[in-house]
């Protein structure tokens, strides 16, 4: 027999609504932590007892909760920090809907002691089990919040709780997120009474990134370099890693909106998706990333743990991020090695370094360049290699040496160069510049070619037709399970132009975002530059190897092949000084 509707009792609301906040004991140090630090908080002294299940305390210097509204901070939906709807479309703060207190009390015993600035001494409230009159203590100026035996009143949810060494690391964790996402506050944590964690404040780069290394490991920090930059009002900050030191292994990949922790799908996108051509096989980005925006462009009461936001202008957001990173690549701020200025090295003789104009070491060849024997003739879409005479940070070329690699002499030290490595790239950038231009030609077939496919796949190419006609595809169905191919772009040739069909058919049904287009024909690109590039074993002549050094230094992401492979790295001389004991 059905039950009768009947309104719940408020004590069965509050349980059910705290189950939404208060997944485990880290959730509740979330909501602590961040109320200290919207109090406006210096210091904040975190203690658990048993990985927070028996004991969770947050004590901070922040300005404290008067005594008239001790009790009325449990009740839910009682907050100070939004008054209108108004405010809940621009919020400023990280805490904002007045139900963590309440939430907590909900499942656990709690005491709330706080001193506000003027007055001599505090007062404290205990509940349940106490009364909601506040008594008077002696406290410092701030607020402690001290929540005992999490869920002590709902077994069923008590048992969902793992080991005591699992809940600590969940709140170790918490901990740390918002130690990052708050540099310039001290932060302490004890667990059972020793301490873990004690957080000097970090007031610039330097400090800032020893507290990283300190929270995240030294490897992340060695490894990362810091980027900044601003795009249509959008400023981006953090640590990434540079692309030659990135793993498949599970690494950071944390996102910061406006000092607040969120998992954001857009935003690890824009992140993957600006790496994704200078990371090698299966690696992935780490980065710690910062991202200030106009509270009143970001909506972050869409999730119970406040874990995820939306962007009023989410492709804007998207665009910004992929331009910034980008741009970083591009310029080389993430090249294997820091290029310092210095001056210049002496011009090219068309030989090596040896005083008598014959070369120093390795295979060096003192043929003219002519167009039977330059780089260009690898690809006729590809611009001929200019000969510059000034060097750039590569230096001049003085040899070949072991069939693949380029020598070469900076103003600071030598330079080996992965000849096919770089010229791969230089292929690479020049391609995806051709096929974005809007005069793309297209190879029309004099016979028709059938292609054979599943009802799904013929489904999902027809659905590109609009944007494939754009890059010179022609093609109709001839039924539900092929299709002809009428016309291909001019710069693939057949057998590459169907395998980029054959790629963008076997993506998802939902995969409508241009992004995956661009994505496919890249990776098809990537393989013609990669098939095209001059190989290993090839002679080069001085001439080409300073062509090539010049076209690479200009080329965008240059210091990466196209499957995330360094084009080059560098020995200093101050290393190799140190290495031979020269100046001792």
């Amino acid at each position: 027999m059905a039950m009768a509707i009947q309104v719940l009792s408020p004590e069965l609301v509050l349980q059910i609504a705290a189950g939404e906040v208060i997944e485990r004991p880290a959730s509740a140090l979330k909501e602590l932590m961040e109320n200290s630090l919207d109090a406006g908080a210096r210091m904040i002294s975190v203690d658990l007892e048993r990985g927070g299940i028996g004991m969770i305390r947050v004590c901070d210097d922040g300005c404290g909760i008067p005594q008239q509204e001790l009790a009325l901070a449990l009740h839910p939906h009682a907050s100070s920090k939004i008054r209108s709807t108004e405010d809940l479309a621009s919020i400023r703060t990280l805490g904002f809907r007045g139900e963590a207190l309440a939430s907590i009390a909900a499942v656990s015993r709690v005491r709330i002691a706080s001193r506000v600035r003027g007055e001599d001494v505090g007062y404290a409230l205990t509940w349940p089990g106490g009364t909601l009159e506040p008594a008077p203590l002696m406290h410092p100026l701030g607020t402690t919040v001290e929540a005992r035996e999490v869920f002590f009143e709902i077994p069923a949810r008590r048992r969902f709780l793992r080991s005591e060494r699992t809940e600590f690391q969940h709140c170790l964790d918490c901990f740390r997120r918002l130690a990052i996402a708050h540099p310039k506050i001290r932060f302490c944590l004890h667990q059972d009474g020793k301490p873990v964690l004690d957080l000097d404040p970090a007031l610039d780069l330097e400090s800032e990134s020893e507290r990283l290394a300190l929270l995240l490991g030294s490897g992340f920090i060695d490894s990362a370099i810091h980027l900044a930059g601003e795009h249509l009002g959008i400023h981006l900050s953090g640590w990434f890693i540079e692309p030659r030191h990135a793993s498949s292994a599970a690494s950071p990949e944390l996102w910061l909106v406006n000092g607040r922790t969120v998992q954001d799908r857009l935003l690890r996108h824009a992140v993957r998706q600006a790496y994704a051509d200078v990371l090698y096989g299966q690696s992935r980005p780490r980065y710690v990333a910062r991202l200030a925006i106009p509270p009143a462009s970001v909506d972050v009461n869409v999730h119970p743990q406040k874990l995820e936001v939306k962007f009023r202008d989410a492709p804007s957001v998207h665009q910004a991020i992929l331009r910034l990173l980008r741009s970083a690549w591009q310029k080389g701020a993430a090249g294997p090695v820091a290029i310092p200025t210095g001056t210049a090295c002496p011009p090219d003789t068309g030989a090596g370094s040896g005083a008598s104009g014959q070369p120093a070491f390795g295979k060096v060849r003192e043929d003219r360049l002519d167009a039977g024997s330059s780089l260009a003739y690898l690809r006729d879409i590809a611009t001929p290699l200019s000969i510059a005479t000034e060097p750039g940070r590569l230096g001049f070329a003085l040899a070949q040496v072991g069939n693949a690699y380029i020598v070469s002499e900076s103003a600071n030290g030598l330079v080996i160069i992965d000849f096919h490595a770089a010229h791969e790239r230089i292929l690479y950038e020049e391609l995806k510049q051709a096929l974005q231009s809007p005069s793309l030609a297209a190879q029309t077939l004099l016979l028709p070619i059938p292609l054979a496919f599943g009802v799904r796949e013929v489904d999902a190419l027809l659905s590109w037709r609009e944007p494939l006609r754009e890059l010179g595809y022609d093609l109709d169905a001839t039924g539900p399970r092929s299709v002809q191919l009428r016309s291909h772009p001019a710069l693939l040739e057949v057998t590459l132009a169907v395998s980029a069909l054959e790629k963008l058919a076997q993506e998802p049904p939902d995969a409508s975002s241009p992004d995956v287009l661009i994505r496919v024909f890249q990776e098809v690109v990537a393989d013609l530059g990669c098939q095209g590039a001059v190989h290993a074993g090839r002679n080069l002549t001085v001439a080409e190897m300073n062509a090539l050094l010049r076209t690479l230094e200009q080329t965008p992401s240059g210091d990466f092949c196209n499957h995330g492979r360094p084009t080059w790295i560098r020995f200093e001389y101050a290393e190799l000084d140190r290495r031979f004991h020269r100046g001792r």
